[in-house]
């Protein structure tokens, strides 16, 4: 997916996804005393519904960040990546290596080495990608592509249930996004789909960009634990003292 997703969404942080998603329901409501008198009903009805149906998906994903546990992922392209957190810490484990996030620390290990430096903000978004490849979807991605359908007014979303990796999910369809894209623009999305389980956690996420490229995640394994040596360099590597990570 192409990483400029992410600036358009607003999605950098996790924290700053959970509080634009509180706030949908004002905002759509805001969006209906402004414009009804322009004419637009019909698109204000629209995005308070998606407003509301999308609330429980919020709701489910705003608890992620407090959860611990062990997640992989099956990525878009048939490799895996295994989230595993203990809140304040996580790492993800991908193909590219690992990246580690402890309140005190940041590290981004590959082939024996481990670059680690200050621990800054939310965590470094283009360590976590040089790690996971960048078709990964993060659940603050799946935050931001969520806020961003509840108040497109040409968004149409449907809800469905699914078990994925055992786990009883939730998942919500939106499409018809591509109003919220200027002319010209190919790295908005069209459309989605996202599950979540009843527990809060990222079960699955597919994407379409008006381009027509495409990202998605599925669950594949999932445990309510952590082992607390993920968050530690691998045995045996060499650890490099820096200001800041190195990303791709």
């Amino acid at each position: 997916m192409n990483p400029s997703i992410r600036s358009l969404l607003g999605t950098g942080s996790g924290r700053r996804a959970t509080v634009r998603l509180a706030s949908l329901g004002a905002t759509a409501a805001v969006l209906g005393s402004f414009v009804v008198g322009c004419g637009v009903i019909g698109q204000v009805s629209n995005v308070v519904g998606s407003a509301s149906t999308l609330s429980e998906f919020s709701d489910r994903l705003g608890k992620s960040s407090e959860l611990t546990f062990t997640a992989t992922y099956k990525s878009t392209d048939g490799g895996t990546v295994t989230l595993v957190q203990q809140p304040p810490k996580s790492v993800f484990i991908g193909p590219n290596g690992r990246y580690i996030f402890t309140p005190e620390q940041m590290l981004l290990c590959a082939d024996k080495t481990c670059t680690r430096a200050p621990s800054v903000g939310d965590g470094d978004a283009g360590a976590l990608a040089t790690a996971t490849g960048p078709g990964f979807v993060t659940p603050e991605l799946a935050l931001g592509f969520v806020a961003a359908a509840a108040v497109v007014p040409g968004a149409h979303v449907e809800t469905a249930e699914k078990e994925i990796a055992g786990q009883k999910s939730l998942c919500a369809i939106a499409t018809g996004l591509e109003a919220a894209a200027s002319p010209g623009e190919t790295d908005v999305p069209r459309d989605f789909s996202v599950c979540v389980t009843d527990a809060g956690v990222l079960a699955s996420f597919t994407g379409t960009l008006t381009s027509g490229e495409k990202a998605s995640i599925q669950l594949v394994k999932f445990t309510g634990e952590a082992d607390p040596a993920a968050f530690e360099a691998p045995a045996g590597a060499e650890i490099v003292d820096t200001g800041s990570l190195p990303t791709s």
